[in-house]
């Protein structure tokens, strides 16, 4: 069966609709989900170069994801050095669970937040963007983060373009409004793949 990707740009709605997807019956991967369960696990090897590279955002012993996520987006040299540690983990992660999911007879989503940055599209049969109006979502960041406007604005800057994602992708959402119209929408989207 299909498998596809979920992507868009940080606060944009994609962990809302892979949840809803899933309760429609799809399997589903989150990435974000993979990388905090290897953030918590001591016994990792993202955890321990986390722990060797990155002391500073240890408290008790755990990784304060907060801490290393300001940490990493106040450097792009520490951010480039923990995607070296997080990513080609997840990747492999990530391209084991498409081999086993297209066995399967079930829609599959994976919710790939760096998909066109990791170039990572071709690994999918179809890519699902969402994509919200800019000052909503600088509303989002800056509601979520606890941030400056300025602050969300250069955060989004680290990623590519919304309008070079959109070209790429076979769905787009527009993610606009509230809760219930993504539920709608995503039934839309499951009636389209399935």
């Amino acid at each position: 069966m299909p498998v596809f990707a979920i992507t868009g740009n940080i606060c944009s709605g994609k962990s809302s609709l892979l949840f809803f997807l899933k309760k429609m019956g799809a399997i589903v991967f989150d990435a974000d989900k993979k990388v905090h369960q290897y953030y918590s696990d001591k016994e990792s090897i993202v955890y321990k170069k986390i722990k060797k590279y990155f002391p500073l955002v240890f408290v008790n012993n755990r990784i304060v994801r907060k801490k290393l996520l300001k940490l990493v987006l106040d450097d792009n040299k520490k951010l480039q050095l923990l995607e070296k540690i997080v990513h080609p983990i997840i990747m492999k992660d990530l391209k084991k669970w498409i081999a086993q999911t297209k066995k399967t007879d079930k829609i599959a989503v994976a919710e790939v937040p760096l998909l066109f940055e990791k170039k990572l599209e071709n690994c999918f049969d179809g890519v699902i963007i969402l994509n919200v109006n800019e000052n909503i979502l600088l509303n989002r960041i800056q509601k979520k983060y606890k941030i400056s406007k300025a602050e969300a604005i250069r955060r989004l800057k680290l990623f590519l373009p919304i309008e070079e994602k959109i070209k790429k992708a076979n769905f787009v959402i527009e993610n606009n409004k509230d809760i219930k119209n993504l539920y709608k929408e995503a039934k839309n989207l499951w009636e389209k793949i399935c």
